[in-house]
């Protein structure tokens, strides 16, 4: 079979620090969330209704998945420490302008801005570990780099709360803009080049990486582990808050509480897989983490079949769900990386937008199917966790060919 790109002989890329990929993966995530405890002031401020304010976050989510599809190519023709360095600068602008906005097009504007720029880092921190680790290390270091998604959304709101409470809403883009001030200045001190020496040399080349990829067994289905694995976790994220506050009557913050051991037990997924995919090889952590899902939604059937369903019925399986999830998400997403290593920026991109255009999908169907079944958020995980584990197999049959 004719590789599409001739192998190369090129020197080992120097590796950055974790710290240095978890500070840039680190914006997106945080700048998604901390707007959120605002969107009350932001609607009075403007004088507008709040479905309107809540483009920020539509918008924000749809430029983070283009921007991610675009800045992959990009990347793998001139390099990751450019397109990094650009998007913090990017995300820095964007902020900046968010706290000077005068009305809901030019915050909306600035939040596009911001997300692309997030997003270029974001996408871009997963295509720098599979460039400095082969494939089961790549997925070692990527679960670490995961617990940032986990990590940053549980603490940003609170930090959005407290400013927006003392200062204002506009003060939460200035900490943001100090905050890529902050990114940027590292990111030139301790991010040096890692993409290899490009096989990708013209626009031509560029664009026919895309077909080539999605036309990869292995890329294909470590993608779709990886995008059906994080759908179940929108779909819970869309319809829990609906199921434990209106359907079972309990307040806010029962379901924040138990939410909290649910990202407790992903954390715990990202850490094992960071501790032991090395060891143990990225498959068989991904097998375990599928199998542990499958078994997890079996449970929480049998358990609404049999029993009352309470908070507590409906979390603990979930929580076992959610470890498996972090097992899966770092193996499936260095298999996806892995699949074509010269075009790693491309499959980032394209693994990216594809976990976020498939979790929005998700998430807005859970969102309406629970007001008329609230057991249709385990039917809609399940089938998710189902799919992500078909996937699996899928793309590892494909890479044994």
């Amino acid at each position: 079979m004719n590789r599409p790109f001739p192998p190369q002989a090129v020197t080992a890329p120097p590796r950055p620090s974790l710290a240095v990929l978890v500070a840039v993966s680190a914006l997106q995530p945080f700048a998604l969330n901390v707007l959120a405890p605002a969107t009350p002031a932001l609607a009075r401020t403007f004088a507008t209704d709040y479905a309107t304010i809540q483009l920020t976050l539509g918008l924000y989510l749809l430029a983070v998945a283009v921007t991610q599809v675009v800045i992959g190519p990009i990347s793998d023709r001139f390099g990751r420490r450019p397109c990094v360095i650009g998007g913090v600068a990017l995300f820095t602008i964007g902020s900046f302008a968010g706290a000077f906005a005068f009305d809901t097009v030019t915050l909306l504007a600035a939040r596009v801005v911001q997300a692309a720029g997030g997003g270029t880092a974001f996408a871009l921190a997963r295509a720098i570990v599979r460039d400095t680790s082969e494939r089961d290390e790549a997925a070692s270091r990527i679960g670490y780099l995961t617990m940032v998604m986990v990590v940053a959304p549980m603490v940003a709101p609170f930090v959005g709360g407290v400013i927006d409470s003392h200062l204002g809403w506009r003060a939460i883009f200035g900490v943001k803009t100090l905050f890529g001030v902050a990114v940027l200045a590292y990111a030139f001190a301790g991010l040096g080049e890692t993409a290899p020496k490009t096989h990708l040399t013209s626009v031509g080349d560029m664009l026919r990486a895309f077909p080539l990829l999605l036309g990869d067994r292995g890329f294909l289905g470590y993608a779709l582990a990886m995008s059906f694995t994080s759908a179940a976790f929108f779909a819970f994220i869309a319809g829990a808050p609906f199921v434990v506050v209106e359907s079972m009557g309990r307040s806010a913050d029962v379901y924040g509480a138990f939410f909290a051991l649910t990202a407790l037990g992903y954390m715990v997924g990202n850490f094992v897989s960071g501790r032991y995919a090395l060891r143990m090889g990225t498959d068989l952590m991904v097998t375990i983490g599928t199998v542990l899902s499958l078994a997890a939604i079996g449970a929480e059937v049998v358990l609404i079949a049999m029993m009352p369903w309470t908070p507590v019925t409906l979390f603990l399986p979930l929580v076992v769900n959610a470890v498996g999830n972090g097992l899966t998400m770092p193996g499936a997403t260095a298999g996806a990386l892995s699949a074509r290593p010269e075009a790693a920026g491309t499959a980032a991109g394209v693994a990216g937008a594809l976990q976020l255009g498939l979790g929005a999908l998700v998430s807005f169907i859970t969102g309406a199917a629970v007001v008329a079944a609230p057991t249709a958020l385990i039917a809609v995980m399940a089938i998710c966790i189902v799919a992500s584990f078909a996937a699996h197999r899928y793309g590892r049959s494909g890479r044994s060919r």
